[in-house]
């Protein structure tokens, strides 16, 4: 064989050598391309969840603060209550489930007196009380008695409510026999529990009831009669413990 054909055959070989390396790498690039596309798709998906997940834990950490400021809140008036409750080493609280049982007993039915302790809501077991003090003094005297106001925020303890109670049944029991009807409210401004009564119907000079105002004295309230267009007006101030 001569030399010229030697060199075309090598030639071919070449360039078929050629053609095949050049078609492999072409294949090649395109697999690793594919590879690198699924990877990418691949990291996307995964970056979309993690997007997602994050946005889930934001708004649940949000939630969460949100609860735990609630149950601080609710701790904090949790608290509150029990130490108002608990004040006075509990002698407030039995002084007043005293005068709950007696309050019960007169009305004949039991069960009208709860039992009160650390977590009672004082404020609504006194106007509970009031209720049915004015009730009790329609049976026995024939005067009708409502509580037409009550404005009293916030917690109240068991020495404040007691003596409230109390001076509403003397100030009701004082008036009603002299009256036609009486309207009490009870509303708590600038650190002071206001009890008013006004008993209609009244046509007698104004009492001067002595012992009833050293009584309160000793309470660090205060008591005023007036009277004008037949009715009575009377007022106690009773300054709340905080403020003494």
């Amino acid at each position: 064989m001569s030399t010229p054909a030697i060199l075309a055959i090598v030639a071919v070989v070449v360039a078929a050598t050629a053609v095949g390396v050049a078609i492999w790498l072409a294949l090649s690039a395109r697999r690793t391309r594919d590879v690198l596309e699924r990877q990418l798709r691949d990291e996307q998906i995964d970056l979309a969840e993690t997007q997602r997940s994050v946005q889930h834990l934001e708004t649940r950490m949000t939630t969460l603060r949100a609860e735990l400021a609630e149950a601080h809140r609710e701790n904090a008036e949790l608290t509150d209550r029990l130490r108002i409750a608990s004040s006075g080493d509990g002698r407030g609280i039995g002084l007043l489930a005293l005068e709950r049982h007696r309050q019960a007993r007169a009305a004949g039915t039991p069960l009208v007196a709860p039992m009160l302790g650390p977590g009672t809501n004082l404020a609504d077991e006194l106007r509970t009380a009031i209720d049915l003090q004015l009730e009790l003094l329609r049976e026995e005297v024939g005067t009708y008695g409502e509580l037409v106001d009550w404005s009293v925020p916030g917690a109240v303890d068991a020495v404040e409510a007691l003596a409230t109670l109390r001076i509403v049944e003397e100030l009701a029991a004082a008036l009603a026999k002299r009256s036609s009807e009486l309207a009490v409210t009870v509303t708590r401004e600038a650190g002071m529990t206001v009890v008013a009564v006004d008993a209609e119907g009244w046509n007698d000079p104004v009492p001067e009831p002595r012992s009833l105002e050293q009584a309160l004295a000793a309470l660090d309230a205060t008591l005023d009669l007036t009277a004008a267009d037949g009715t009575l007006h009377a007022l106690a101030r009773l300054r709340s413990r905080d403020q003494v």
